[in-house]
């Protein structure tokens, strides 16, 4: 019975090759047939009167033609490794070294005719040839930048998936024959970790072996390396070692997944090179080496001062990209990804990688995308994703870098008590941030003083006898914004009703308005945007009466930096009530994580750094700011003292007097 089973799971198993086969060959027809019809328009092309349109039309072949060029490699280089169980190049290399070897055995041949000629002894003490390639002599380098106790994360990894992997890689098998497994092997089987691909002469597999003061993750960084959350961020102040031990967990990835295509990543490629890469070389102890170097390493580097990607020993590879060139991330998928400093990249681009690092890589059971960051806005996306639980999110401290704190007595050490001290040194938001790991509003900010424990109150209830108001911002992709205001007989202004919403008309938005306007609101005035008169128009025909106030980007920001400093008595001249917002938060704006109401601008509203010496630096931000406009009309609006008659409105028509 167990016989007849074997027998009909191989079969299975060569009718699924023999469909992959299928499949692989009519996606290489279809790329050999793009490319022709590539080759002929570019013919065309060149055909034409030289002029800009012609240069347009040949450069998108180029660039067509390259891209095809480019995942047809791909396609192939994983094939080979799939079917065959070694890349193109590991191939080549080794069949060059198979050509030299007969070379010189061919001329021991001649050397040894010519002695036997001349009467000297024929010695015949050359081994037997053989397919496999003859292996240097010497003992396997050694790894030990790793404690004992990463045995017992190694084996917190996912397990393959017997049903899925069968058939799929010789890189993946070869562990059951060809290398000890360091998951389930035994202490001393461990201390080998010989090579899951035909290795070539420059890839000696290497020994592996533990060091009682090699690296290990502490504190939640602990908990990152056995979760198997597909998405997880490691957070917290400076100098937690976060970055380190990422480099170290996707390390752990590349050498216990033969075949595994890894990447680090960071918004710039030259931040990759200066922030990941030596972070990475640190942690191994070493410098890997080109494959052309006389003493190899154990791992390789393709690409000099500025590699493309590190080989591993198994045939993983960890490459490198930046997101300010993603042709090369976007179009591949990856086993697993660290993102350095990952609360820089923009939400957008953190969901595209989510869908560029998938099981569909083909290698890992789980595909992994990590990243490390350092505290930002208190309304930063990666806080939101936690709160809706759709990332791991894992809290460190410096306390957790055992180069500043010892984890055994409990004391920094005398490099940390310096490294400490530069960090209580810092001021402001930085020591916020990066001492005491607090999600904070960020430098740059427009309005740094605004402060949502001062600013923003409970809601209370408004006297009948204060004055109120209403200020508005059009939109419609953008969103569009009311605010109502009341005004205390101290000249200090809440905020206790707001609209945040895109989408809306502005007949719908000013019918929004008016069912939102209850008896209590006698408003005297709306305070509007004077660019759109067509809107100020509809405005006014539903019986608003209408303050414009003069458009100035520096008078307004002004005005309400004004309106924010704290007085005498403790207290700013603008507060904000809790509960605005009289609708549900907008859903396009909540799925993007953008702001949801005025207060959330406040905290992400920046100045463009890009903007270098002149006059209008002032005025040059970045981030929604409708309500801070809606806001700054209203203030200007008070210090306009024209008179406009008295009036009230009750459900949003005026009554005149």
């Amino acid at each position: 019975m167990k016989n007849q089973t074997l027998a009909h799971k191989n079969i299975q198993d060569n009718h699924l090759k023999e469909q992959e086969y299928v499949l692989f060959k009519q996606e290489y027809a279809l790329y050999n047939e793009m490319l022709s019809e590539l080759k002929v328009e570019f013919q065309k092309a060149k055909k034409e009167v030289d002029n800009a349109d012609r240069a347009k039309k040949m450069f998108q072949c180029i660039v067509a033609h390259s891209r095809l060029v480019l995942s047809k490699d791909r396609m192939c280089r994983r094939e080979n490794i799939e079917s065959r169980g070694y890349d193109t190049n590991a191939y080549v290399t080794a069949q060059k070294y198979k050509e030299e070897q007969a070379a010189k055995n061919q001329k021991t041949d001649t050397s040894q005719h010519n002695a036997t000629q001349n009467g000297q002894p024929e010695q015949s003490d050359r081994p037997e040839q053989s397919d496999e390639i003859e292996q240097p002599a010497e003992e396997p380098q050694e790894l030990t930048h790793l404690h004992p106790e990463m045995e017992q994360y190694q084996s917190c990894l996912p397990k393959q998936d017997d049903k899925n992997d069968t058939g799929r890689s010789d890189l993946r098998n070869a562990n059951k024959t060809g290398r000890s497994d360091l998951r389930n092997a035994t202490k001393s089987d461990r201390q080998i970790a010989t090579a899951s691909k035909q290795p070539t002469p420059k890839q000696k597999p290497p020994r592996i072996t533990y060091n009682p003061n090699g690296f290990r993750p502490h504190g939640q960084m602990r908990d990152l390396f056995k979760s198997h959350a597909n998405i997880k961020v490691a957070g917290g102040t400076y100098d937690a070692g976060k970055t380190f031990s990422c480099v170290a967990y996707i390390d752990q990835l590349a050498r216990n997944y033969p075949g595994a295509r890894l990447t680090f990543v960071h918004r710039s490629l030259k931040r990759v090179y200066k922030n990941i890469v030596p972070t990475y070389e640190k942690y191994l102890g070493f410098r890997p080496r080109s494959r052309a170097d006389p003493n190899p390493t154990p791992i390789t580097r393709y690409g000099g001062e500025h590699p493309d990607f590190f080989e591993y020993w198994n045939g993983s590879r960890i490459y490198m990209n930046g997101l300010d060139k993603p042709q090369n991330l976007l179009s591949d998928f990856f086993d697993a990804a660290f993102v350095n400093q990952a609360e820089l990249v923009s939400f957008d681009t953190w969901d595209e990688l989510t869908a560029r690092v998938s099981e569909r890589a083909g290698t890992l059971p789980i595909a992994f995308l990590i990243g490390d960051c350092n505290p930002s806005t208190p309304n930063h996306w990666i806080r939101q994703q936690t709160k809706a639980g759709k990332l791991a999110y894992f809290e460190m401290t410096f306390r957790d870098n055992p180069e500043i704190y010892n984890q055994q007595t409990g004391e920094l050490t005398e490099k940390g008590k310096r490294r400490v001290q530069r960090l209580q040194n810092l001021e402001g938001l930085r020591y916020k941030r990066g001492y005491e790991g607090k999600w904070v509003s960020g430098e740059g900010l427009v309005f740094d003083t605004f402060l949502p424990e001062v600013h923003v109150i409970d809601n209370f209830t408004i006297s009948t006898k204060w004055e109120r108001y209403i200020s508005i911002d059009w939109g419609f992709r953008n969103p569009s914004c009311c605010i109502w205001w009341a005004r205390s007989p101290d000249d200090r202004i809440y905020a206790y009703k707001e609209i945040y919403k895109t989408k809306l008309t502005k007949p719908d938005f000013i019918r929004m308005i008016k069912a939102n306007c209850d008896a209590s609101d006698r408003i005297r005035y709306a305070a509007v945007d004077s660019a759109d008169q067509d809107a100020v128009e509809q405005l006014q025909r539903a019986g608003f009466r209408v303050r414009q106030p003069k458009k100035s980007r520096t008078t307004q920001i002004d005005a309400i930096k004004e309106r924010l400093k704290v007085d005498a008595t403790g207290a700013p001249a603008i507060f904000f009530l809790r509960d605005r917002l009289v609708h549900p938060p907008d859903e396009d704006l909540k799925d993007t994580y953008r702001p949801l109401e005025v207060t959330d601008e406040f905290l992400s509203c920046t100045y463009d750094e890009n903007m270098r010496g002149t006059n209008r630096d002032d005025e040059a931000i970045k981030g929604d700011n409708h309500g801070i406009d809606s806001t700054a009309y209203f203030i200007l609006s008070l210090q306009n003292r024209q008179s406009i008659g008295s009036g009230r409105v009750i459900h949003g028509a005026v009554q005149l007097r």
